[in-house]
């Protein structure tokens, strides 16, 4: 059983219809509840304090602020899950 060639194209025509419509549902979706980045708040970390002033410095600077550059190694090893750079000898 074969469609005529005007059923085939109305078929095309709905499908493209639909598709058209789900687009335009998940844009709206997306800009009805726009996502907004969260600042995390540095609150009584100090590591995080260091970094959201490091945050500010420009690149030129942060290559001579050995304290930045140690804060973003320790923030690192915390979110890597590395352990503790602890070279003490007994």
């Amino acid at each position: 059983m074969r469609g005529s060639p005007v059923q085939i194209l109305r078929l095309i025509a709905f499908g493209l219809g639909a598709l058209a419509a789900l687009f335009a549902a998940v844009e709206l979706a997306n800009t009805a509840a726009p996502e907004v980045p969260v600042e995390p708040s540095a609150g009584d970390d100090p590591l995080q304090e260091e970094l959201a002033r490091c945050r500010t410095i420009t690149p030129e600077d942060l290559d001579t602020d050995l304290t930045c550059r140690a804060a973003w190694a320790e923030h690192r090893r915390h979110f890597l899950g590395l352990p503790a750079d602890n070279t003490e000898e007994e």
